[in-house]
């Protein structure tokens, strides 16, 4: 009978602590989504174009371009002056975001790299899936 309380109270301990860790994954998981989606909030500045090892500067007509992340899940952006808006869904565990615009057309990018001032973006555009498109929080010109 000892040995059997003994694998009972084994065996309690043992879920307890995978409960425990469990949570513990499941909050820092929620933590980082909240984190990434919060530093993501924000106006981000077309900063230059990487393929491979070399950097270019952006086109004098692609010197505003921009995307701007709302807390509510919408974007508003400016490429080559062309004004877009819609929403934006961010899947941490794939690491893209995909946009709709107000005509339901789709597009997803893989986010390479984020922190408060950088955003690195691949576009799941066939011509440019080898291009890092690199943004800043803040106005740069980059080194030409």
């Amino acid at each position: 009978m000892k040995k059997m309380k003994t694998n009972n109270s084994k065996i309690r301990t043992i879920s307890i602590i995978a409960t425990l860790f469990l949570g513990l994954l499941i909050g820092v998981k929620g933590y980082a989504q909240k984190t990434k989606k919060s530093v993501l909030a924000n106006m981000w500045h077309l900063y230059a174009y990487k393929v491979g090892e070399k950097e270019y500067a952006p086109k004098k007509r692609e010197k505003d371009d921009f995307i701007l992340f709302e807390e509510d899940m919408s974007f508003v952006s400016t490429t080559e002056g062309k004004r877009e808006e819609g929403t934006y869904f961010l899947n941490s565990n794939g690491g893209y975001l995909e946009f709709v615009d107000n005509k339901g057309d789709r597009l997803k990018a893989f986010i390479i790299s984020i922190d408060k001032e950088t955003l690195i973006l691949k576009f799941d555009i066939k011509e440019m899936r080898e291009v890092e498109v690199h943004y800043k929080s803040h106005i740069i010109v980059p080194n030409q």
